[in-house]
């Protein structure tokens, strides 16, 4: 196990001089901006392995979409080795293909070459929370405080909170709230022929459900990723009119491509659209990463509404379904960073 370095703010400014630039010559310049557009087209849509392979890395054999993703941005680094977003681009990468040990050695790495990369630090404290390894945890909390106290102490609470909320048993019953409340119903993906597929349908089941229990209540639907021309915004309001939910009472929110986009967005229209509370309804498999993002979003929008979690049950049994995989747990703490401000791609992507 590597060991985690815990310096105090004194021999980090020591530790830490400016990391040299270089200047590149245009073929290396005109070779790095093909292997950022090319990692960034395969973050997004995907595309055809083979002639990435084929292409853009030859004589590499790939294994899928993240893998091209990590492959463009681990060469570019090796390219610019000066530029550490490059080096934190690798590690999400790693992230998203559940490579947890890739990823701390990752971000050791960033810290050998600047040990002040104050993410880095508060990156390896997420890691050994999801390992559960509270040794580790605590050095890198340590370490953190070492470059800033008082964001090294806000990081930790995220993490404290988050783990209470994994705790927490799913709620299946659906509330009546006095004051003013806004039901706020998150998406998923349609199919390809824009049709909803069965997970929406429960959600839409469990909103439809808290909007009759609430009449004055208004509903925000959620999600802008479009298929056959219709994003799930817009089938969720058609599905909630053609149940007899006046139009008027539903907002949409359809600029966002997953989750992280969903709160912010959210969090954006509560500051305009005030409620004293939020029935947040989505699938049981994904409230727990929902609600521990929604808070994060409020607390950075400075609102203290009020979250009640109701799930769409999509396990055998409430039972089943509080248990919290080792995926689900890198799944929250990965979108926890990127809406406390880390950025998965500095400077492409949040």
């Amino acid at each position: 196990m590597r060991k985690i370095a815990v310096l105090g703010a004194a021999a980090v400014l020591t530790a830490c001089s400016s990391l040299p630039t270089y200047a590149l010559d245009e073929g290396t310049a005109d070779r790095i901006k093909t292997l950022v557009d090319t990692g960034m087209q395969y973050y997004w849509s995907g595309g055809d392995v083979k002639k990435a392979e084929a292409e853009v890395f030859k004589g590499i054999t790939l294994h899928g979409r993240y893998d091209v993703v990590e492959k463009a941005f681990a060469e570019a680094s090796a390219l610019a080795p000066h530029r550490l977003d490059f080096r934190y681009a690798v590690a999400s990468s790693q992230i998203l293909q559940k490579n947890v040990a890739g990823a701390r050695a990752t971000y050791e790495d960033i810290l050998a070459r600047d040990p002040a990369s104050f993410d880095a630090y508060a990156w390896l404290a997420a890691l050994a929370r999801i390992e559960g390894n509270q040794t580790m945890a605590t050095l890198a909390d340590q370490a953190m405080a070492g470059l800033d106290r008082t964001r090294a102490e806000a990081y930790r609470q995220r993490f404290v909170r988050a783990e209470a909320i994994m705790t927490e048993r799913p709620n299946v019953d659906v509330p009546t709230i006095p004051g003013k409340v806004m039901i706020v119903a998150l998406g998923y993906a349609l199919a390809k022929d824009g049709t909803p597929e069965k997970p929406l349908l429960d959600r839409l089941d469990v909103a439809l459900k808290a909007a009759q229990a609430n009449p004055s209540a208004r509903i925000m639907v959620t999600g802008g990723q479009p298929q056959a021309g219709v994003t799930e915004g817009d089938v969720m309001t058609k599905w909630l009119v053609d149940k007899a939910v006046d139009r008027d009472r539903i907002l949409i929110e359809d600029k966002s491509k997953d989750t992280v986009g969903n709160v912010l967005n959210v969090a954006n229209l509560l500051k305009r659209h005030t409620a004293d509370a939020v029935i947040l309804v989505t699938s049981a498999s994904h409230m727990r990463r929902a609600r521990t993002l929604l808070e994060e979003a409020f607390r950075q929008y400075d609102l203290d509404t009020r979250i009640v979690p109701v799930v769409a049950l999509d396990a055998p049994s409430v039972e089943e379904a509080a248990k919290v995989s080792q995926d689900e747990r890198l799944v929250i703490y990965r979108d926890l960073m990127r809406v406390s401000g880390v950025w998965a791609y500095p400077g492409l992507q949040q």
